[in-house]
């Protein structure tokens, strides 16, 4: 059982700041880990809706891929929501200090496999995510789980169950170039549960070539490019000489060194993986169930987390971040990547 009083809890650090905000690694009074989130309620009512909202539909979702709010209460005016602790942090955040060119290919396949696990169970609830990105996605020494369900919405509107739902993105601009095409027209069309997919699709791009699809350009372009069915690029060998002119390439220029990808060789099979979920139109992409079977995913079988980690086993909150960044810290660590390459922080 988790107490109600802030007293019984020892704040250790900041693991991320902002302005209504904060959340920190500390300890219950057994010393179990948990990241604390500290929010204030001198906020606007729609947005204290909007997080009681999530809080139950974390709060109603039991699965293992999604993370849980362990306990939640009300103290001088702030929530204080329990979490458990996830050593290594985000996916966005290991992008940017660890594997600065993007995760090894089996490493992505760990963490879909445990990704897709969680769509599946959320469209099984006639529910979508909304939001799938490498910032929302935490991994410990076990696995991965989901987080962030403040777009998750449900097909059950009034005790009935509708066929598409709809959505606004105004005020919205860096979640969008996650969005699935149909989401960015917002059409009496309306979108499916294959919005998650696509999401999926783009989430993987990121966290193959180390930087987000279309980034550094206009909200316009990423739109238009969408529409007329671009699809994202594995950045390797055989894509950059298959498709030299792709406007993807052309990013790389101010972000990475060409011989980066040149040197990179992802599977068919993972490329493959890729083109089924960024297909444009919804109903050629595969659902979650059956992006499960697919032989991408075989090559984790025999290998886990805390094995791909094994050579930087430690607590990633230990990085030294810049100020407002997720996980800061204070001190400085030498961490080995699986290449034996020494990464300095």
């Amino acid at each position: 059982m988790f107490s109600s009083n802030i007293q019984h809890y020892k704040l250790l650090q900041i693991l991320k700041y902002g302005k209504f905000r904060t959340v920190y690694k500390g300890f219950d009074l057994n010393n179990t880990s948990l990241a604390i989130k500290k929010i204030s309620l001198d906020r606007p009512t729609e947005e204290l809706t909007a997080m009681c909202n999530e809080v139950s539909t974390i709060r109603r979702f039991k699965h293992k891929n999604i993370i849980t709010i362990l306990h939640c209460f009300l103290y001088n005016q702030h929530a204080y929501l329990m979490y458990p602790y996830m050593c290594f942090g985000n996916c966005e955040m290991l992008l940017q200090k660890v594997y600065t060119s993007g995760f090894p290919e089996i490493m992505i396949a760990l963490i879909m496999k445990d990704v897709l696990s969680a769509i599946t169970y959320i469209h099984s609830e006639n529910c979508v995510h909304g939001s799938i990105r490498a910032q929302h996605i935490l991994i410990n020494s076990r696995k991965a789980v989901i987080s962030n369900f403040r777009d998750c919405q449900t097909f059950i509107i009034q005790g009935e169950k509708k066929k598409f739902l709809y959505g606004s993105t105004v005020g919205e601009k860096k979640p969008l170039y996650w969005k699935a095409p149909e989401v960015l027209t917002q059409n009496l069309s309306g979108y499916t549960e294959k919005i998650d997919i696509y999401s999926t699709g783009i989430t993987c791009c990121e966290m193959a070539n180390g930087f987000q699809p279309f980034q550094g350009t206009e909200l316009t372009y990423m739109f238009i490019e969408k529409i007329r069915g671009s699809r994202p690029l594995l950045l390797d060998h055989n894509s950059i000489m298959e498709d030299q002119e792709s406007s993807l390439l052309l990013q790389t220029n101010e972000l990475f060194h060409r011989d980066i990808f040149m040197k990179k060789k992802f599977s068919d099979d993972f490329h493959q993986f890729v083109e089924l979920c960024l297909n444009k139109n919804p109903q050629s992409r595969w659902a979650t169930s059956k992006l499960m079977t697919h032989s991408f995913l075989k090559q984790c079988r025999s290998t886990s987390f805390s094995e791909q980690f094994q050579d930087f086993n430690h607590d990633m909150s230990n990085l030294k971040l810049k100020e407002h960044e997720t996980f800061c810290g204070a001190d400085t660590n030498r961490i080995r990547n699986n290449d034996n390459t020494i990464w300095n922080f």
